[in-house]
């Protein structure tokens, strides 16, 4: 009996994590919650080798995403951040997908291995994990929301399952309709 009570309180407790993990980071979180009072700098290369510098993307709004083609969840999000390119590149979005320690060869096999374009969305390699480190991110896959102003607006972390959810798209949605001064 009390083996079956004992796993009983452990189902309940595991379920309970379980839910409140799933529904505490499936959401925009807060800059300040991680102690970015500032934009990070963002200055990699791109699969092509050109240099990308997230200033270049003045008055646009920013989706940073952190990612690597071995995390499981990173892998099934990919498709959504695509979708987001799709869906608000004509409003002002631009997605940097930040990859996360991994080289050109291995990215490019993900890429062709799911049938997904190269060009689809700007991909980014970090390869020394130092702009991760300097971005705070906890995790992966991690996304950075950054405003017209150049401000972190939010933060997800976990795989954003649902684009045209309304907790994704009316954040941005906010965003692109802010006019910058």
């Amino acid at each position: 009996m009390k083996n079956s009570a004992r796993e009983s309180v452990l189902a309940l407790a595991f379920s309970f994590l379980a839910c409140f993990s799933n529904t505490s980071f499936a959401q925009w979180q807060s800059a300040s919650k991680f102690g970015l009072t500032q934009t990070p700098p963002l200055h990699l290369k791109n699969l092509a080798g050109a240099s990308i510098d997230i200033g270049s993307y003045k008055d646009k709004v920013v989706v940073v995403n952190f990612w690597a083609s071995w995390c499981e969840p990173c892998r099934e999000e990919f498709t959504e951040l695509i979708q987001l390119q799709e869906n608000y590149k004509s409003k002002g979005l631009v997605v940097l997908a930040v990859n996360l320690a991994e080289m050109k060869p291995r990215i490019m096999q993900f890429l062709k291995g799911n049938g997904l374009p190269e060009n689809a969305i700007e991909i980014l390699l970090d390869r020394n994990s130092i702009t991760y480190q300097s971005w705070k991110a906890r995790g992966l896959p991690t996304t950075f929301l950054i405003g017209k102003n150049g401000k972190v607006e939010g933060i997800w972390i976990g795989a954003i399952e649902n684009v045209d959810s309304e907790e994704v798209k009316g954040k941005i949605e906010a965003l692109l309709r802010y006019k910058s001064l």
